[in-house]
């Protein structure tokens, strides 16, 4: 009788102890989802980095959309650099991408350039933010005769 009920003991045990690891990995392959910013909070601190990169007026359309900082990368043609994580840059961040169209005088560090009277004038903005933060990551403008790398309509 007592060796059966050790044996239950036993078969008890290690039935608990496989429950709580088959949790445990089940926990850990279901990581929770980073949180984000809205797209309304997002969408204004991008208005405000374009505004001071030289977006005039209000914009004459615009198009958000997201995706990690990989995937916008990779749509740049850009890697994320050997020193990257030392200012926290990852591939796996999630990015927020507002990109506009609109009057443009660019208004950037060392603009203008020597010889220059006026600001470069575009007719877009890209701004791209870390969307659990809301902080700048990348910002751009390109020529008419170039294509965004969102396109707005």
């Amino acid at each position: 009788m007592m060796k059966r009920r050790n044996r239950s003991l036993l078969f008890a045990g290690i039935l608990v102890l496989f429950l709580m690891l088959t949790f445990a990995l089940v926990s850990a392959g279901r990581a929770l989802p980073t949180p984000v910013l809205d797209d309304e909070i997002l969408t204004a601190k991008a208005l405000t980095e374009a505004r001071a990169a030289g977006l005039i007026d209000a914009p004459k359309a615009q198009k958000a959309i997201r995706m990690d900082l990989a995937e916008w990368n990779a749509l740049i043609g850009i890697d994320l650099g050997a020193d990257a994580a030392k200012f926290g840059l990852t591939s796996d961040i999630p990015v927020f991408i507002l990109a506009i169209k609109g009057d443009v005088e660019w208004r950037g560090v060392s603009l203008p350039r020597p010889g220059q009277d006026s600001p470069e004038r575009y007719d877009n903005i890209t701004v791209v933010l870390d969307a659990r933060t809301g902080d700048l990551i990348w910002m751009g403008s390109y020529y008419p005769d170039q294509p965004m790398p969102v396109s707005v309509p």
